[in-house]
């Protein structure tokens, strides 16, 4: 063998060795598999998924794969929906980082049953930290967590929107527990809501999450913390360059580190659609809930939605002071 060619097989074998391992396989949907699911069912670490337009149903299950899994044309043509099925992504095998989804509208999600509850409408994620990244989460129901619920996670959401998610009880964009580590850059929470805490995020035993350049604006919790709520001491949340608008009751419930550059709206109690006025709207929101309940619309905190009620959205009536 001379030592031209033994060069060249060096170098042949350099470029596999460089290449090789991150190249993989990319996987076609609709062209090659039929469904997103019989794509994962045949990838291997390192592949690529590329889905085209159009709305997809069913779930997802990322099978502790260190795959990418995106739209063709991003997600406002590209809509994954359960259907009604439970969570629409199964995230939930030791995942990391290189699991990856990007470009997709989530919706139609109901959860996954965990410990009689069930969690994660839009996203269940477990043990796991995955990269999502421009996605719309919307339109998902959970009892905890109904855009996504976190276990011991530690995933990285990046220019997503969690929009119109609810929790029957807790966390109705995102809901986060023991030892979970998020981070959130370029976020926007809008018009999420909770029967209980967090109408946008809920913090629940030892967990921190970053908050970068994020929008919240019109989540409501039943009780409290519209924004954010941490259930105990042992949860907080690092917020910088953030704002926070039209929450109800309140912005924040517990713990939290302004890292600076954030700003607050004025809270406006009687705006109890959170849409920045009190109008007829709120009137028609105090009739619908008229009677008993723990609920923003009992604004005098008597547990009883009545006249009394009423009066105090008469006389706020107009925008909310800013």
């Amino acid at each position: 063998m001379t030592r031209a060619t033994t060069a060249c097989l060096s170098s042949i074998l350099c470029l596999l060795l460089v290449t090789g391992a991150s190249a993989g396989e990319t996987r076609l949907v609709p062209e090659q598999f039929s469904t997103i699911q019989a794509a994962i069912s045949v990838s291997s670490d390192g592949d690529r998924i590329i889905i085209g337009p159009g709305t997809w149903t069913g779930t997802v299950d990322t099978r502790n794969l260190a795959i990418t899994i995106e739209s063709a044309n991003g997600a406002a043509t590209t809509v994954l929906d359960a259907n009604g099925s439970g969570s629409v992504f199964r995230i939930i095998r030791g995942e990391t980082s290189d699991t990856i989804v990007r470009g997709f509208t989530i919706t139609g999600g109901t959860g996954s049953l965990d410990d009689t509850l069930l969690h994660g409408g839009g996203l269940w994620i477990v043990d796991s930290s995955p990269t999502i990244e421009d996605c719309n989460i919307t339109g998902n129901v959970a009892q905890m967590g109904a855009g996504a619920s976190v276990t011991r996670g530690h995933p990285t959401f990046t220019n997503c929107t969690f929009d119109d998610n609810f929790a029957t009880i807790d966390g109705g964009a995102i809901r986060l527990t023991d030892f979970s580590f998020p981070t959130f850059s370029n976020v926007m929470f809008l018009n999420n809501g909770a029967s209980v805490y967090g109408g946008a995020i809920n913090y629940a035993f030892d967990s921190l999450g970053s908050h970068d350049n994020c929008t919240f604006d019109g989540n409501t919790a039943g009780v409290s913390g519209g924004c954010m709520s941490m259930s105990c001491d042992c949860s907080a949340a690092n917020v910088s360059d953030s704002t926070m608008c039209n929450s109800l009751p309140n912005h924040i419930e517990g713990p939290w580190n302004n890292l600076g550059g954030n700003s607050m709206c004025s809270i406006c109690d009687a705006d109890v659609t959170a849409d920045g006025m009190v109008n007829v709207s709120d009137v028609l929101a105090i009739i619908s809930a008229w009677g008993g309940c723990v609920c923003v619309e009992d604004l005098t905190n008597d547990s009883s939605v009545s006249v009394d009620d009423l009066l105090v959205v008469l006389d706020a009536f107009g925008p909310c002071p800013v």
